[in-house]
């Protein structure tokens, strides 16, 4: 059953789940950034340590936002946060990630099937792909390397032999949680599988991991402790597939070190 007024978003609310999380490393203006690794509210996430990765679902993954699975569904009530800077604010559904090795060279990657909340027909969701990104997050800071990362992927259509590049450089040093966008091919709007990793180069005493996500809602932070806040009406009332693992993306404004302070709240019925 969907919620289909606004009595029923209010009626359906949830108790709000605080944000607070810890002062980041030194952030590269423009270049995404997670809090995913760090302390606070929640906690600090793990990584999968293999190649081919895992999935990542239910509502007691380390790292990610607390949430329940309704009976029924769930949707984006409020979010709201303030930060030491301004910049974007981006809460997205991660559903994989995996690690490469640090080498130079293809390796080939075996992805398991996405679990359902990829975006489908009708406002539901499937396991074929659509409006799947990729990440390539920074879980151990380099000192040295600007390799580029081409990843073959298949896409929401099937069509595979598809291939992302980096939309997001490596810098000389590239901190902890760095969060560096893959940007998909020309008229793709999702990844259903990953296939190869292809370094160009090394980390120097980095580790980086391959993240599968999807993007709930944006909330732009106009300055440095500005809070702002979207609702169900102002973030277009998305909706939170059973299983989501929510987690916080932020692309900066400047360089400094940042910490965020916030709520998440649901509507579910």
């Amino acid at each position: 059953m969907a919620i289909t007024t606004l009595d029923g978003a209010l009626a359906g609310m949830q108790p709000p789940r605080a944000l607070a999380k810890a002062v980041s490393g030194t952030l590269v203006a423009g270049r995404p950034h997670t809090w995913w690794a760090l302390g606070g509210s929640p906690g600090a996430g793990a990584y999968d340590s293999t190649l081919n990765g895992a999935i990542l679902t239910g509502n007691a993954v380390a790292g990610q936002i607390p949430r329940n699975d309704p009976a029924a569904n769930a949707y984006l009530g409020r979010l709201s946060a303030a930060a030491t800077q301004g910049g974007m604010l981006i809460l997205a559904d991660r559903l994989w990630n995996n690690r490469p090795a640090n080498a130079t060279g293809a390796q080939a990657i075996t992805s398991p099937t996405w679990p359902s909340r990829c975006l489908a027909s009708g406002g539901g969701f499937d396991t074929l792909g659509d409006g799947i990104q990729l990440g390539l997050e920074i879980s151990t800071a380099s000192t040295a390397g600007t390799p580029t990362c081409p990843v073959t992927y298949t896409n929401q259509s099937n069509t595979g032999s598809r291939t992302a590049n980096l939309l997001d450089a490596f810098t000389a040093t590239t901190a902890l949680g760095s969060f560096l966008r893959y940007d998909l091919q020309a008229g793709d709007t999702g990844v259903r599988s990953v296939q190869s990793f292809n370094a160009s180069g090394t980390l120097t005493s980095g580790v980086w991991n391959i993240v599968a996500y999807r993007i709930i809602a944006m909330l732009e932070l106009p300055g440095a402790l500005l809070p702002n806040a979207i609702d169900a009406l102002t973030a277009g009332f998305p909706r939170i597939a059973n299983g989501s693992v929510p987690f916080l993306i932020f692309v900066p404004n400047t360089t400094t070190g940042t910490m965020l302070t916030g709520t998440y709240t649901e509507t579910q019925g």
